[in-house]
């Protein structure tokens, strides 16, 4: 059974008469990922210096494993900043075990963890290669590897992936799932909804300081993510008769074509079965299918169903 690791309660923060967050409240778990996803300026960074004590709060409360403070928890905690915390000129190993001696760890202890360390990360092949010398990804990695020397089990990351290639996104994506597996609390802020959407157990969009909409991110496109968008190319034009038909099969749908484009806009409720049905319908009216694609609903459908604002750019889009 997960244990609660951090609770915050009704937390509030003001800089120059401008209040940052207004009365948040979270809860996060073992074995869990928690993602905070929003715009620039929409308090998670704020928030997430609170949690950490690394400032403090106007009003509220934040506590560790029932009542503890980050203080008294701070060696169980791990952050894991966008920005590189490494020493360029040292080398790899040098930036572990300069770390791990700062946090105290006897001898025995550290060699274990570097050596697991520069394991699990792949790093072992560049341990005696100074830190400058790495590419952006094994920065990235060595980023993670100094902050975990302590072998924490509340782990905060700043954007993990941020200007990261596809490939490296993945593997860092696998190291997280890796952390999450053996029981570590994670909890990460993220401007790329598909990572929130792949990685998340829970998510909280956080706009103006304050938490519109949390919940596992597969349930939040279930109930807010609207519609899916079906395009048919057909080998020819379809009739008004046919998108009458269809829209009136499909109550609900928007039905609309361009050119031998056919695009239609339905809600979840009707089944993969119920579209199949119709696809087998038009072929039945003597059109054949010459492509076709499913754009399901995603984070971003539910970022703008809720707020009216996309999550890209931040602006309001007139609806």
């Amino acid at each position: 059974m997960s244990e609660k690791i951090l609770s915050v309660s009704g937390v509030t923060k003001e800089y120059d008469n401008a209040q940052v967050l207004k009365g948040l409240s979270l809860e996060l778990f073992s074995d869990e990922i928690f993602c905070l996803i929003g715009p620039n300026g929409a308090g998670k960074t704020t928030l997430a210096k609170i949690i950490m004590g690394l400032e403090k709060q106007d009003s509220g409360t934040v506590s560790f494993f029932n009542g503890k403070t980050a203080r008294e928890v701070r060696g169980q905690i791990a952050i894991v900043p966008q920005q590189n915390s490494f020493y360029s000129d040292f080398t790899v190993e040098q930036n572990l075990n300069f770390f791990g001696a700062l946090y105290g760890l006897e001898k025995s202890d550290l060699e274990n963890n570097v050596s697991a360390l520069l394991d699990w990360l792949s790093l072992k092949k560049f341990a005696d290669r100074k830190a400058r010398n790495l590419s952006g990804g094994y920065k990235r990695l060595l980023n993670i590897a100094c902050s975990l020397i302590h072998g924490p089990e509340i782990i905060f990351m700043d954007e993990p992936t941020v200007g990261l290639d596809p490939n490296m996104r993945q593997i860092i994506w696998k190291k997280i799932n890796d952390l999450k597996k053996s029981g570590k609390a994670i909890l990460l802020t993220t401007h790329y909804m598909d990572e929130a959407q792949e990685l998340s157990d829970r998510v909280a969009m956080m706009i103006g300081g304050e938490i519109i909409v949390e919940g596992n991110p597969h349930e939040l496109i279930r109930r807010h993510g609207g519609e899916k968008i079906m395009t048919l190319q057909l080998d020819k034009p379809p009739s008004q008769k046919i998108r009458d038909s269809l829209s009136k099969a499909l109550s609900g749908s928007r039905v609309k074509s361009i050119g031998s484009f056919l695009i239609i806009s339905f809600m979840q409720k009707h089944s993969i079965e119920k579209i199949s049905a119709m696809v087998e319908w038009l072929v039945a009216q003597g059109y054949s299918i010459v492509k076709s694609s499913i754009k399901e609903p995603e984070l971003e459908d539910v970022f703008f169903n809720i707020t009216g604002e996309s999550m890209v750019t931040g602006e309001r889009v007139e609806q």
